[in-house]
């Protein structure tokens, strides 16, 4: 798998995808940067813990086990070369779980990272060849990289990240609904999908706030509403995702 220096919602735009991307996966979550480099991978042994001083003002390394250890190893390895928007990303934080879920087309994952520097980095596996769940994942089952371009909740406009919960959103790629991404408020402890044909509660996870599902319910649905929810079920905000055209 070729890594790439650009993120889905860890989705896709309107504009036509590099061939090099994943036509089921990338193209629901990643917004092409047509200027980053390919990403440069390293031929090493999958340990996060030997590397954690390579990150500048690392402190005392704290090995991590299972996926959260490959995850963090390659956008550490990302972030050593100067031309990807990984360099200078300081401190890397341990990487936290968004989302686990089986859909359609097989095994879906993903995984955010803030930095010292203020960076949002990711990781996702998704679609053909993708990590299947079992085990740990390969380096090169993974798409990773940071501060990436995503489509926006309009389904048509792009942002670059700067926050967490900007990643997600509700997308219908090959009629495969699937919906996920962070919460923006700390206090959510669950999420009620709504639209056509849909309407369920997912739970916020508590250390990434992130949450996510497949709907297959929603196969004919252009668009959800995300409300979040507080422990005494109290409405903390809401916010509409339209799934990218494209």
């Amino acid at each position: 798998m070729n890594h790439h220096d650009t993120v889905s919602r860890l989705a896709p735009t309107p504009q036509e995808l590099d061939p090099q991307w994943s036509t089921t996966t990338l193209a629901r979550i990643l917004a092409e940067q047509p200027t980053a480099p390919p990403r440069r991978r390293r031929v090493v042994a999958l340990s996060a813990a030997g590397l954690l001083a390579l990150t500048a003002g690392a402190g005392t390394a704290v090995a991590l086990t299972g996926p959260g250890e490959v995850v963090k190893e390659a956008i550490l390895g990302f972030a050593e070369s100067p031309d990807t928007t990984g360099h200078g990303l300081g401190r890397l934080e341990d990487p936290l779980l968004v989302a686990e879920f089986e859909d359609r087309t097989g095994h879906f994952a993903l995984w955010i990272a803030g930095s010292s520097t203020g960076r949002t980095c990711y990781a996702f596996s998704h679609g053909e060849r993708a990590w299947d769940g079992t085990g740990v994942p390969t380096e090169a089952q993974l798409e990773y990289g940071c501060d990436p371009l995503v489509v926006g909740p309009d389904g048509r406009s792009t942002l670059l990240v700067t926050r967490p919960d900007q990643l997600g959103g509700f997308f219908d790629d090959q009629r495969n609904p699937i919906v996920y991404g962070v919460s923006p408020y700390a206090d959510a402890v669950a999420v009620r999908v709504t639209g056509d044909g849909v309407d369920r509660t997912l739970p916020v996870r508590s250390d990434s706030l992130g949450y996510g599902a497949a709907l297959p319910e929603a196969a004919s649905a252009r668009a959800v509403t995300l409300t979040f929810l507080d422990a005494a079920g109290v409405e903390l905000g809401s916010k509409r995702s339209v799934a990218p055209v494209g």
